[in-house]
């Protein structure tokens, strides 16, 4: 009985000790004619489904609408409604001319229930007007690096000159989630405005996002971020999920009907079963040192920023790195100075770098005594003190040797006089 028990509790330690291996699903089939998944922390394209194509986004343009007022515009500026909130088509919270809300407000309307007329007043407050607002968000796409997508209004309503492709679509949600108070906003189940100058009922707001709000297609770790629905557009979303730290962000345009949830969960589960965020360097962590002078004075070089890579689950261990170091460094060293660079591969191809920096100031004197900012760290350079000894040493030596010589020849010179 011992010998069984013994030979089971060997198996089952042999059996601990095998490596998981993990198989990789098959893409989803996805219904939407478009289509991307993409990781937020490196931006990496998990899925691609004609991500480049020109769509109309509809109202996930207020997106874009809502990140340019966050950082343009201050939450609690009173925003006072202008004349064109008039014959606005699609959503409404029926804004009236003259009403006085605060940007916050109209943030949570426009997210929230996609008001086309508070994106309409808000555009309004922080452009001027709809063309200005709309100049600010052809620039802010640019520099975000949506570079194929045009937009001439902050609501989504159908212009032939409005449109976007998933994958930029994408690039903004990523940037934008990088906002608390726009994640706060587009993951808020409900949100009340109280009675205005000119509306004497509060307004009660409920999110359109299906996968937050408890539904059939409720999805755990959802927290983002905008629908969309014109008859030009059909269904659009643009979805966000987090599970474990890892966040990805996925963009469907031209779906139909309730498509626009499965394929999104499809999506998402997609990206979560089959892949892991993975973080072999912390930024400010020390990667190596460097020997400065004689001395070899030991400088820390630490990594300037963090680095992330998304990989197939399984193989978080292909990940490789190698340092490069600038040769021939001499003090002065400032603190902060890129002294080098960690390189990484996966599988044998470039995946990124990061630079080495110096985690702290070195300096040298004359003495040859190098140090540190705080000088916890002092060290001498004995060969360039004995050098300095040798130097006055010999020096002293000359001047004794002339003035003995100047001596005996003064000494010579009275002689011969008398």
């Amino acid at each position: 009985m011992k010998k069984i028990v013994s030979i089971i509790t060997v198996i089952i330690f042999l059996i601990n000790f095998i490596p998981k291996v993990y198989g990789m699903e098959n893409p989803p089939q996805i219904v939407g004619p478009t289509a991307v998944l993409m990781d937020f922390t490196t931006g990496q394209v998990l899925y691609d489904k004609n991500m480049n194509q020109r769509m109309y986004p509809a109202s996930t343009t207020k997106i874009l609408t809502a990140i340019i007022a966050i950082e343009k515009g201050k939450l609690n500026d009173v925003v006072t409604v202008n004349d064109d909130v008039k014959n606005i088509d699609g959503n409404s919270i029926y804004l009236v001319p003259g009403e006085k809300l605060t940007l916050e407000q109209l943030l949570y309307a426009m997210l929230l229930e996609s008001a086309n007329d508070a994106a309409i007043a808000v555009a309004d407050h922080i452009g001027g007007s709809i063309q200005g607002f709309a100049n600010l968000m052809n620039e802010k796409a640019k520099e975000i690096g949506a570079k194929d997508s045009h937009f001439v209004n902050p609501n989504g309503l159908p212009n032939t000159e409005h449109y976007s492709t998933p994958y930029d679509m994408a690039l903004i949600a990523r940037y934008a989630m990088r906002n608390a108070t726009f994640r706060k906003i587009v993951s808020t189940i409900h949100y009340q405005i109280p009675p205005t100058n000119k509306f004497d009922k509060p307004r009660d707001l409920w999110i359109s996002n299906r996968l937050i709000k408890p539904t059939s297609f409720h999805y755990d770790g959802a927290d983002g971020v905008k629908t969309g629905y014109t008859i030009a557009a059909n269904q659009v979303f643009v979805g966000s999920a987090t599970r474990n730290g890892h966040r990805l962000i996925s963009v469907i345009m031209g779906d139909e009907g309730t498509n626009i949830w499965t394929d999104t969960i499809k999506l998402l589960n997609y990206g979560f079963n089959n892949f892991d965020l993975v973080n072999p360097l912390e930024q400010n962590s020390i990667v190596t040192y460097v020997d400065i002078g004689k001395v070899k004075f030991k400088l820390p070089l630490i990594a300037k920023d963090s680095f992330y890579y998304v990989v197939p689950k399984g193989q978080e261990n292909s990940i490789k790195s190698s340092i490069s170091v600038d040769k021939n460094i001499n003090a002065p060293v400032k603190k902060g100075t890129t002294l080098g660079s960690i390189n990484f591969t996966f599988n044998g191809k470039y995946i990124g770098s990061v630079p080495l920096i110096a985690d702290e100031s070195v300096y040298k004197n004359y003495l040859g005594t190098y140090y540190n900012g705080t000088k916890t760290t002092v060290m001498k350079d004995y060969s360039t003190i004995r050098s300095y000894v040798e130097l006055f040493l010999g020096l002293f030596i000359v001047m004794i040797s002339i003035l003995l010589w100047l001596r005996k020849r003064a000494k010579n010179k009275f002689i011969f006089i008398k």
